[in-house]
């Protein structure tokens, strides 16, 4: 019976700050605000997490996997090598960095005010590049490079990310994004699109 309560106790935190940092963004909620919405006292947040920090990520990972894991079923219907590699680039750069009133940007909060106590880790971010990693490598009809060249690129992507993220919440330089994300397709690919256009001509 206890661990029921305890289970539904963390489930109404997470809740609670999910909606909060949606809202208000991860520096514009308060602990304090979680707990009243969560119906428990502030305190009690840290008995099921170790800081706010870690609250943060246990509400954020499942969301970023869950839409990585949307994304590698969307490849499935998209043809073509380059055109997989583009989608990926462009669900990384533009599409993930605005979606849920861009929630992708309290991780850039999170992270730049973190500090050595708050138990950060990179576990979120090393699984992300190795799920795409993996969806790069399977887009190429023939994989010719070993695993460490995809798990190279995925890092490029994710590193970039934080700063599409930041632009768009922002809103400035989004005219560069789409021409950005053609330039990097083209590298991962190693065939320009124009390239590929005029040999089929």
């Amino acid at each position: 019976m206890v661990q029921v309560k305890k289970a539904e106790v963390r489930v109404s935190i997470l809740d609670a700050a999910w909606h909060l940092f949606v809202e208000k963004g991860y520096v514009g909620t308060s602990t304090t605000e979680i707990g009243q919405r969560a119906g428990v006292a502030p305190s009690a947040i840290y008995t099921y997490f170790d800081s706010k920090l870690d609250l943060f990520y246990q509400v954020f990972s499942p969301w970023l996997k869950a839409r990585l894991d949307l994304l590698e079923s969307e490849l499935k219907a998209v043809s073509g090598h380059r055109a997989k590699v583009r989608r990926i680039v462009e669900t990384i750069w533009r599409d993930i960095p605005v979606e849920q009133n861009f929630f992708a940007n309290n991780l850039m909060q999170a992270v730049s005010t973190a500090t050595p106590s708050d138990h950060y880790n990179g576990e979120l971010l090393e699984w992300c590049e190795q799920h795409v990693a993996r969806m790069l490598k399977a887009t190429e009809p023939k994989p010719l490079r070993g695993s460490a060249h995809y798990a190279s690129l995925a890092h490029v992507l994710f590193m970039s990310f934080n700063g599409f993220v930041a632009g768009a919440y922002l809103g400035v330089r989004g005219e560069k994004t789409i021409p950005a994300i053609e330039a990097m397709t083209d590298l991962i690919v190693g065939v320009p699109a124009a390239d590929l256009k005029q040999a089929k001509a």
